[in-house]
């Protein structure tokens, strides 16, 4: 997502900002310390830890803040004209991602390990475009680099096409209802929110 920008200036661009937000969240809720209520609101479970530090400050600040929908929450933060919550969000996952030794840093920028990204973008193409069925992680990637505005910087135009059309073929089908499943709200939420935020003027 960083794309070599400046220190998370980056994550201040609306569309990276709620690729973020809503990627957090899942992991929160996947990992069981945020739960949905009746009427679709966030709620983190007394004593709730995450299983990652990078999840803890947005943790915190849905825990601190009046319960609200993913959708809400993740326009209010991007759309708010400082965006410090998502800055320190993306500083708490940039030092995890430095303590992994999948992100550098000097001064003025953080550069992701081109290894890194090589091995990733691999590993999501091949992942797309065999017969079997797709890793979850994959399909959560390609998604947030479609709606954040990335894909076409690291596929050209025929690979794009070609896993774009993967995932939509993915998303239709009976064999993989799981994988099928996550395409369908996860890209349908994530698409709304990008959408709503692009069309607002803060």
């Amino acid at each position: 997502m960083l794309g070599q920008k400046p220190k998370l200036n980056a994550f201040k661009k609306r569309e990276v900002a709620a690729c973020l937000l809503l990627s957090e969240i899942v992991e929160l809720l996947r990992d069981g310390s945020l739960q949905l209520t009746a009427d679709d609101k966030m709620v983190v479970g007394p004593g709730a830890k995450p299983f990652k530090d990078y999840l803890v400050p947005v943790a915190r600040d849905i825990q601190g803040r009046k319960s609200q929908t993913i959708n809400s929450y993740i326009k209010n933060a991007v759309l708010s004209v400082r965006k410090k919550r998502v800055t320190e969000f993306a500083a708490a996952l940039c030092n995890s991602l430095i303590s992994d030794n999948m992100l550098d840093e000097d001064e003025n920028k953080y550069y992701v390990n081109q290894t890194v990204i090589d091995r990733s973008l691999t590993e999501l193409y091949h992942d797309l475009t065999t017969d079997k069925e797709p890793h979850e992680v994959t399909v959560m990637l390609a998604m947030l680099l479609i709606n954040s505005g990335l894909f076409k910087r690291y596929f050209p135009k025929d690979e794009a096409t070609q896993i774009q059309l993967r995932l939509k073929e993915v998303a239709k089908s009976d064999q993989y209802p799981l994988i099928s499943d996550v395409i369908k709200r996860v890209h349908t939420e994530l698409s709304r929110i990008v959408a709503s935020v692009r069309r607002e003027t803060v």
